[in-house]
């Protein structure tokens, strides 16, 4: 599973390059990281080599075997200054193309594994401002097939430096990426960058925001009844196949929630932060995820999201992470438990598997205490909670019993034993 463990990265926003240790130490597969197109095109047509403190950080990806997803941002008004003639002339499709040729030929000579992303949220940040339309691209929004030709010129200059190099789009509103299919995404694109976050009336990251009628999303359905991620993620394949010709990746190239922000529980706080992490993790491989890249490691100007605080200090997501990497990091998902007809309510539980050692990650889903009693068949070796720390079953007239609840318990097994669910052994 280590492959789909990633992180944002805030280095290029002022997070001190000390933290770096930290991606070590975390286990981490994929960081989010950038150099904006007026940084390496000040002058029309004036490329420049990355600037030292990227190449720094490049060379530290490389020696750890950590990718890099690369995202192409923002308008270059330095470059390409609007016009009475060209208002639009900062995000130039075709100067844009060039752009993104040109990191992709730096990627390729650095040896780093990477992946290009075609600018972050298009519909929040400058271009959709610049262009005119609805934040959902509810016709008419013509910054949508703005958008579609960058994308079309990024993937024709990038490809035509190597073929293998991966470009994905990018956009936290579901139905956008549909509209974006439906505006002509080109069939050479390799997938889609996803950002699903979820807003109070989620519980957690098994459930959307997202409505199976939700009117903004018309003529659409993107999720089913139970408004789960899963289904989400099936729906946008299976449209992106009919458009595309292929099955496209799908990529969280960013995934969080800040603290203080409502739920249905309250204010989000720092211990149901970090119990919602591995929790997504799981949620997003099970769906069939390439990669997330959890945002983020540092606050940064983003407010309070990050594994650590403005100063550094770790909040109890970071143990999360750690844990996650360190107990699922070299297995691999075997099997959903848990019925799949409940894949936003309950309990749920899957199976991971690494040669004969078996593990199963289990959670309630709606946040509730319960108690799971241990099969007899079952030969439980250790017990770990979210945070690392030895979980003490209890022994009484039902048995052996685990304490689960919000933040996932990692079960360890013989792998011995056949390992039945029944959710009769849930109190």
């Amino acid at each position: 599973m280590r492959a789909g463990f990633g992180l944002g990265v805030k280095f290029a926003q002022g997070q001190p390059i000390k933290d770096m240790a930290a991606l070590e130490d975390l286990g981490v597969s994929w960081v989010r990281d950038t150099v904006r197109w007026a940084v390496m095109e000040p002058k029309a047509g004036g490329h420049q080599a990355f600037p030292a403190a990227f190449q720094r950080r490049l060379d530290y990806y490389r020696s750890h075997d950590i990718g890099v997803v690369f995202y192409l941002a923002y308008a270059n008004h330095e470059a390409y200054p609007a016009t009475a003639r060209h208002p639009l002339a900062p995000v130039d499709p075709e100067a844009f193309g060039r752009y993104a040729g040109h990191i992709a030929r730096l990627l390729k000579a650095s040896g780093v594994r990477h992946v290009i992303e075609v600018w972050n949220e298009p519909h929040n940040f400058t271009l959709r401002k610049m262009v005119g339309g609805h934040w959902n691209g509810k016709p008419p929004s013509p910054w949508v097939a703005h958008y579609v030709d960058m994308v079309r010129q990024a993937v024709k200059a990038v490809k035509k430096v190597d073929a293998r190099t991966r470009v994905i789009t990018c956009e936290d509103v579901w139905v956008n990426h549909y509209r974006f299919l439906e505006a002509g995404l080109p069939p050479e694109l390799d997938g889609f960058g996803l950002h699903p976050y979820t807003h109070h009336d989620a519980p957690g990251p098994e459930r959307t925001s997202v409505h199976p009628r939700s009117e903004w999303a018309q003529p659409f359905q993107i999720v089913d009844a139970d408004r789960s991620f899963a289904s989400a993620a099936q729906r946008l394949r299976a449209h992106g196949r009919s458009k595309l010709g292929h099955v496209p990746q799908l990529w969280v190239t960013e995934w969080g929630w800040r603290i203080g922000s409502p739920t249905p529980d309250g204010p989000l706080d720092e211990t149901r932060q970090a119990a919602l992490l591995p929790r997504a993790f799981i949620t997003a491989e099970a769906a069939g995820i390439e990669a997330l890249l959890w945002f983020s490691l540092q606050d940064s100007v983003d407010g309070p999201y990050g594994l650590l605080g403005r100063k550094g200090v770790r909040r109890p997501a970071y143990s999360a992470y750690r844990t996650l990497a360190r107990e699922l990091g070299d297995h691999a998902l075997s099997a959903r438990l848990t019925s799949p007809s409940r894949r936003t309510e309950g309990v749920q539980a899957f199976l991971f598997k690494n040669g004969s050692g078996s593990k199963i990650a289990v959670w309630s889903a709606d946040n509730r205490d319960r108690a799971l009693i241990q099969p007899k068949t079952w030969s439980v070796v250790r017990a770990v909670d979210t945070w690392g720390e030895p979980v003490v079953p209890r022994r009484g007239a039902d048995g052996i019993t685990y304490p689960i609840g919000a933040a996932p318990v990692y079960l360890e097994l013989d792998g011995t034993a056949p390992i039945r669910w029944s959710d009769h052994i849930v109190q």
